[in-house]
């Protein structure tokens, strides 16, 4: 109950929404509780005159105290970027050899909208940014990269089919072909979700609420505007997409 205890105490000066963990450990044949609380910067002596008032928390004794500043949060942050773009390279790198580049021209500004989108809505929402809240956009990515890549993966079979038709028609066949999955997918995804925000308590909030937010705006771009960026790219180099999915790959020479 202690972590119940302190998260009531936080409540009182706003900071319920700390991490706190509790756990226990043996000393000397004495178990000893543990409560970790993590806040934002420059809050902790304002928790600790907090706990001391109160007589439910003034037993708590300070084991340990750590301090990240704004440099080392700003060091993290430009260094989560830099993963960001090392992950947008790759993934345009796979994408034009898996499939064409103007496919891995949709699948990357798609994805460019939606993290767009959902950091927004985040800001909007007036939450704070936090490690947690890096994980949860790197976790949105890799959702919506999955998703495109199954749309696209039907879009290229259907061009590859020799039905008759336009590209557009042909992609807009396609899309519906792979619509059902990608509702009933993204669905499930979305109730985990929304389980975890509602259930998860302050700790898996802002996380559980990005993946939310990115859940459904990652379904949405995947039928609605990666498919018409990958053929208007196609259209303004003048090319073919039927041509260029139908092209055979090099095959290596025999002995």
């Amino acid at each position: 109950m202690a972590d119940a205890q302190v998260r009531a105490q936080l409540e009182k000066i706003g900071l319920g929404n700390a991490v706190i963990q509790e756990e226990s450990s043996q000393r000397n044949q004495e178990t000893l509780h543990y409560v970790a609380i993590r806040a934002p910067y420059g809050d902790g002596q304002k928790i600790l005159n907090q706990l001391k008032q109160s007589p439910e928390t003034a037993g708590l004794v300070v084991e340990n105290s750590e301090t990240v500043g704004p440099v080392m949060g700003s060091q993290l942050a430009t260094t989560s970027l830099y993963a960001l773009a090392i992950a947008f390279l790759g993934v345009m790198i796979y994408v034009a050899i898996r499939f064409e580049f103007s496919f891995s021209v949709g699948t990357i500004l798609a994805m460019i909208h939606d993290l767009i989108i959902t950091l927004g809505i985040f800001v909007l929402t007036g939450r704070a940014f936090s490690l947690v809240t890096i994980g949860a956009i790197l976790t949105v990515a890799g959702y919506s990269i999955n998703d495109k890549i199954v749309v696209f993966d039907r879009i290229r079979e259907g061009l590859r089919s020799g039905r008759r038709g336009t590209i557009r028609s042909l992609m807009n066949d396609s899309i519906n072909e792979t619509l059902s999955r990608t509702v009933l997918t993204s669905g499930v995804t979305l109730i985990c979700m929304l389980s975890l925000w509602i259930f998860g308590g302050p700790v898996l909030d802002d996380f559980a609420f990005t993946n939310v937010i990115g859940v459904i705006v990652g379904t949405y771009s995947s039928i609605f505007i990666a498919a018409p960026i990958v053929l208007w790219w196609s259209n303004f180099r003048k090319g073919n997409l039927r041509t260029e999915v139908a092209k055979p790959r090099e095959q290596p020479a025999k002995a």
